[in-house]
């Protein structure tokens, strides 16, 4: 059995107390950081969010929301659209975004894991709520 060596540089320190520092893995500290950011969220919030942005609603199954944006023209649709797809790309979102003139769909569509359930973050849900 291989048993792997852990340096200083592995670990960071999490509390100085009586009996002395603790540490833990750096792995184990990233990977508590990410299920807290990516952490999915239970429908009630999700619905609660909802009520709070105007226009956006739920995708059957709790895939993403949608929501139906009017510009003024099919310029300011094509622009608007542009933006869109580059915060999505700056943000690391999955979005949908379609043009009919002057109206703009959007959906950010939640992303499930492999074998694992998909569901709506906060992450998505603040990034739809900044588009408007």
């Amino acid at each position: 059995m291989s048993r792997k060596q852990t340096t200083q540089q592995d670990v960071a320190p999490v509390a100085n107390d009586a009996a002395g520092p603790k540490f833990l893995k750096a792995e184990r500290v990233q990977e508590e950081l990410v299920a807290k950011v990516d952490a999915r969220l239970k429908a009630e919030r999700v619905q609660a969010r909802l009520k709070e942005m105007p226009g956006w609603r739920l995708l059957k199954g709790g895939r993403g929301i949608d929501r139906v944006k009017e510009l003024g023209s099919s310029e300011g649709a094509a622009d608007y659209a542009g933006f869109v797809l580059r915060q999505a790309a700056r943000d690391q979102q999955v979005t949908r975004v379609e043009l009919q003139g002057s109206r703009v769909l959007l959906a950010v569509l939640a992303t499930g894991r492999s074998g694992g359930r998909s569901g709506l973050t906060t992450k998505q849900l603040d990034f739809a709520a900044a588009l408007g």
